[in-house]
């Protein structure tokens, strides 16, 4: 499986680390300088700062990765609202894990193979973009990494029956990739089988494995009791899993696009708690029951309702899984964070490794690697965890992002076998995987295309030109260009019913209420079931004079959302 030869022997191995880590944070930092702006994706940012104070997130705490919120706690008290800090300190983070990847590489493929692979990672733009979210990816990407360096460490050190107590410590790495990111759960099972396949000790297996399942438990224990103490509910971890599966899989679900609540946008843009969706799942979840459900209730509704949608269209969902097996090789990136797709735009424009390039490099070198499939067992088993992730939920480019580092290591074999094959003029498999590779990368790109131009061009009107464009102007008071913002919305996407909501806001504080009026009820045509768009209209009306419209507007709205307190003070006050 090793090279004979090494990628400039000539230096020495702690200079080509040096380099390898110096690379990847300069590339990164030159990302985060040139390409992104000071807008932050705030929902840890916002439950740390609520907790360093003194607050109380209530069932939102069940909805973060435990071990990415303390932190985000730690960074708050150390240095306030500067958050670019700990973007700075992702990086750094990304950084140690392309140095991580090189080790990996190094001991499965040789330094060659290592190399390559980290430099596969570090200009693999998207990868930096993610990192660069206030989100717990680059955690989970480092603990994965120091996982399987890890276990391939400790594996050579127990055949000789030294360092056993060190399974312990691979499990309490495997409960901290847990707690940052439930499904690493899955690493544990494929852990113990990669044990089993290793030692050939029947006593050495059994006491490894029980000192890593006690590794895992010691990490794992406080977050889930303090579930139990503060909700009276077993939670292992985190208990959104539910409302994810429905995205991923219910009615409207294409693979790359969500399914969502109706107007679910709505009622999230109206709620001053950052990705309020969560809390609207079992809101919805208990008036659909009438019962007050324990949030692991919650989750197991959305489940069954989402199980319910698939039996009924099983053609559907089978076709649906196929799309997202698809998406996840796919060249095009979903972004389901606004500013990181903003960015995406950007970095498509510079010399940096796309993601089909990687895939299709990445599945060649897995059929290359076949034969030794029990030397590369963790390997193959993580990128399958991933593949698995997305099938099960939706194709998120973050959500696949964890297979990236093992699929660049599979990819810089099929690299380093296109090169053997060049030297050793076996031009036949050269020409064969040339071409495989290609048509594979074509694949990526071309599959779906029409399909992914459109949620493309639905990417651009709501995240870019009414999210980070328009609502940016608004609340900073700039309603000229907000309106263009939202025009070029609508321009996009005819049919998004809250741009017309805001641009009749808009009209509305500029004086114009006839387009104000036009524009409102476009909002009521459009969301006929919302009731923002009967409010506003009423409001318009009432600082218009005519107050037996208003009445009936803000009525009309009432009885949609009879928790709508702008609608009850000013109907009380016409009353």
């Amino acid at each position: 499986m090793r090279e004979k030869t090494n990628v400039r022997s000539q230096i020495s191995r702690p200079l080509l680390l040096l380099i390898i880590f110096l690379l990847a944070l300069s590339v990164k930092f030159l990302i985060f300088v040139l390409v992104t702006e000071p807008f932050i994706f705030y929902k840890y940012p916002y439950f740390a700062r609520l907790i360093a104070q003194g607050g109380d997130p209530g069932e939102r705490i069940l909805d973060l990765s435990p071990l990415y919120l303390y932190l985000n706690v730690i960074f708050f008290k150390l240095y306030g609202e500067n958050w670019e800090v700990l973007a700075i300190f992702q990086i750094f983070l990304g950084s140690l894990s392309c140095l991580l990847i090189f080790l990996i590489g190094e001991k499965i493929f040789g330094k060659t193979a290592g190399f390559i692979a980290a430099f596969i990672l570090i200009f693999y733009a998207n990868l930096t973009l993610i990192e660069l979210t206030l989100e717990p990816e680059a955690l989970v990407l480092f603990l994965n990494s120091l996982i399987v360096l890890f276990l391939l460490q400790i594996k050579e050190e127990t055949k000789s029956g030294r360092a056993i107590w060190k399974w312990m410590v691979a499990g309490g790495l495997i409960g901290l990739a847990t707690i940052t990111k439930p499904n690493a759960l899955l690493i544990l099972p494929i852990a113990i089988i990669f044990n089993c396949l290793s030692l050939p000790s029947f006593a050495f297996r059994i006491k490894s494995i029980l000192l890593m399942l006690l590794g895992a438990a010691i990490i794992l224990l406080p977050i889930t009791l303090r579930n139990y103490y503060r909700f009276n509910d077993f939670i292992l971890v985190t208990a959104d899993s539910g409302k994810v599966f429905f995205h991923g899989n219910g009615p409207g679900a294409t693979g790359m696009e969500r399914a969502d609540l109706p107007q679910q946008g709505f009622i999230e843009e109206g709620q001053e708690e950052p990705d309020y969706a969560h809390a609207l799942f079992r809101r919805v979840a208990r008036n659909l029951t009438g019962r007050n459900l324990k949030p692991s209730e919650c989750a197991q509704f959305w489940w069954k309702q989402t199980w319910e949608h698939i039996k009924k269209h099983p053609q559907d969902a089978f076709i649906l899984e196929l799309k997202k097996l698809a998406f996840f090789f796919g060249n095009y990136e979903v972004h389901d964070i606004d500013s990181t797709y903003k960015y995406y735009r950007i970095i498509q424009k510079w010399p940096f490794l796309p993601f089909g390039l990687i895939s299709s490099l990445g599945i060649l070198g897995m059929w290359l690697a076949r034969k030794n499939l029990r030397q590369l067992f963790l390997i193959y088993a993580l990128v399958k965890i991933y593949i698995l992730t997305v099938l099960v939920f939706f194709a998120a480019s973050r959500y696949r992002l964890p297979a990236v580092p093992f699929l660049s290591l599979f990819a810089a074999y099929t690299l380093i076998s296109l090169i053997s094959w060049v030297k050793e003029r076996k031009l036949k498999e050269f020409t064969i995987y040339l071409a495989l590779t290609i048509a594979i990368w074509g694949a990526t790109i071309f599959s779906f295309r029409s399909e992914i131009m459109a949620f493309d061009r639905w990417q651009l009107a709501t995240r870019v030109h009414y999210v980070l464009g328009g609502n940016y102007y608004f609340k900073k008071g700039e309603y000229q260009q907000a309106m263009a913002e939202y025009e070029k919305t609508i321009s996009l996407q005819p049919d998004f019913a809250p741009a017309y909501n805001r641009l009749g806001m808009a009209y509305a504080i500029l004086k114009d209420y006839e387009k104000a009026e036009r524009n409102f009820q476009k909002v009521i045509e459009l969301a006929p079931e919302m009731d923002q768009g009967y409010v506003n209209l009423g409001l318009l009306y009432e600082l218009k004079g005519e107050r037996s419209r208003a009445i009936s507007l803000l009525e009309k709205a009432l009885s949609l959302n009879p928790e709508n307190k702008k609608a009850k003070e000013h109907l009380e006050k016409l009353r």
